[in-house]
This record gives structure tokens, sequence and C-alpha cells, in this order.
């Protein structure tokens, strides 16, 4: 699978067609409905202070927003979809967040509890499943 989004590591949400205009959030801004076209390419920015995260997910999740935020800090939360990406074996399911900061990232269950805890290293894309 190839990745293409913009870097978003210092942001509280992403600015791409990952997360569009059209619904809306307590910080007072809206976004749209998830795109529903498979994306082809996805912009991966790691280095020495961040990594990327790609939570392999189900086609029922499509759509779906994922919240994730640092174990650290929980105040630094952000969000992607679960979105349909095309790949060499055809269209699969996942949530991309392509720059994050080092260090253990709790991600979301849909009611707010905690589904898991990943790790995200310097320099690495880490791959977990969110289904």
């Amino acid at each position: 699978m190839n990745h293409d989004l913009a870097d978003h590591a210092q942001r509280d949400h992403v600015d791409s067609n990952e997360h569009v205009e059209g619904h809306a959030h307590s910080t007072g801004h809206t976004h749209a409905v998830a795109p529903v076209e498979p994306s082809r390419a996805v912009m991966i920015n790691v280095g020495a202070d961040t990594g990327a995260l790609v939570l392999h997910s189900t086609a029922e999740r499509a759509g779906v927003e994922v919240h994730v935020y640092p174990t650290v800090d929980p105040s630094r939360r952000t969000h992607v979809w679960v979105l349909p990406r095309e790949g060499r074996d055809g269209v699969v399911y996942a949530a991309i967040f392509p720059s994050l900061a080092i260090g253990e990232w709790a991600v979301l269950n849909d009611d707010d509890s905690i589904a898991m805890v990943v790790a995200v290293p310097p320099n690495k894309v880490t791959q977990a499943n969110w289904s």
C-alpha cells in the first residue's frame, strides 16, 4: 500500500482527504462525510522524533473516526477516518496517522475506552489491527 498524507503531528486533526470539512467538533471546527473512494496514496512523514501508525480495520468501520492520544498527554488527542485504501491485493480498510510524536499512544474504542496502547518508534511505520 502506498501512503500520501500531510504531516499533522502538531495539529489536533488531519486537514486533507483523511478528514475534510462537514461535521462539528467541540473545538468549533466542522468536517464533512468521509470519502468513499479508495485512496491510492498517503504521504507518511517520519523522522528522529516522529513515527507513523497504520491501524488495519474492516469494511464495516469505513468512515468511522479513530481517536488516539499520547499516553503522557491525553489532551493531545487527534483523529482520522478508517478509509478504503487501494493496495496491491485490492481494497483494504485502514486509519493512517502519518506523523505522530514518538512514544506510546492510546487507541480509543467508539465509547472512548482504550482499545489498545501502541508504541510509535522514530523513523518507522507501526502497524496494528483495530476492528
